[in-house]
């Protein structure tokens, strides 16, 4: 059977984006532990951002991994898990906790240098 919304000798080309989209390549560096708490980490170190910023890094680590397999991992509605990940949100830390151990990262304090420490005070 011949195809009549092309002509005959036509052949359909399909065009291959020449560059891949940002999220896609950030989503698939993110499944990595190591960039992940890197990403968490630069967010952390930042003396601009606000705590808001590093909930916005952790929601975009939970997206790579998958909110569904995450909210799962974390114990956590996965509902409750899309509101916890929005920009306005304002989650209980211990949900942040969860959501972190679930894609294999972890917390850590650490001292400050003392310099930093007396401008403080």
């Amino acid at each position: 059977m011949i195809d009549e919304r092309y002509p005959i000798g036509y052949t359909k080309t399909v065009r291959i984006k020449p560059y891949a989209s940002y999220e896609d390549s950030l989503n698939k560096r993110l499944k990595d532990p190591r960039y992940a708490a890197d990403y968490l980490n630069a967010v952390l170190k930042d003396p601009e951002a606000k705590l808001s910023a590093f909930l916005l890094a952790v929601a975009d680590v939970a997206r790579a991994h998958g909110v569904k397999e995450v909210a799962h991992r974390a114990r956590l509605h996965r509902v409750g898990l899309h509101k916890m990940l929005r920009k306005e949100s304002n989650p209980e830390f211990r949900s942040v906790v969860k959501v972190l151990k679930a894609v294999h990262l972890g917390l850590a304090i650490q001292p400050q240098p003392l310099r930093s420490l007396r401008k403080a005070a």
